[in-house]
């Protein structure tokens, strides 16, 4: 058997391994969760970690909302294409929807119960999925 005759052998093996591997943590932070030795640290620092994203992300989206309300009390300017819902409404409604998609994902897929650690994957998804948000909330909304 030839090198190549070997090395396509063990591709499909060498895919399924890469396939089942748990995805990792982009943020810093998060991977400093992962890195601490028991899994109950683990999760009490990821659970620590995403409130205080949560507390972050709220506060900034409190202010975007506040933004927004004086945005929809300045008269529209003149040719603007009239609106069906408020600023306002838009961001909550946005705001919603990723709260939702992140509930969704973060303990129904990444820590869908069953496991003594689907609790630490669940707030480690949370946690960096907020950050991420919060990066996102940022940017003004017209350079996105």
């Amino acid at each position: 058997m030839s090198w190549e005759e070997a090395d396509l052998r063990t591709l499909p093996i060498a895919l399924l391994l890469f396939a089942v591997t748990p995805a990792l943590a982009d943020n810093a932070r998060v991977k400093a969760c992962f890195d601490l030795r028991s899994n109950a640290e683990q999760r009490d620092c990821a659970q620590a970690l995403y409130r205080e994203a949560s507390k972050e992300l709220d506060e900034i989206v409190r202010r975007k909302l506040d933004e927004a309300d004086a945005s929809d009390r300045t008269p529209p300017r003149f040719g603007a294409v009239p609106q069906k819902q408020s600023f306002h409404d838009a961001i909550a409604a946005s705001q919603k929807a990723w709260e939702a998609y992140r509930d969704a994902e973060c303990w129904g897929v990444v820590g869908r119960p069953g496991g003594s650690g689907s609790f630490t994957w669940g707030f480690g998804c949370a946690a960096e999925k907020t950050l991420e948000r919060i990066e996102e909330a940022k940017v003004p909304f017209y350079q996105r």
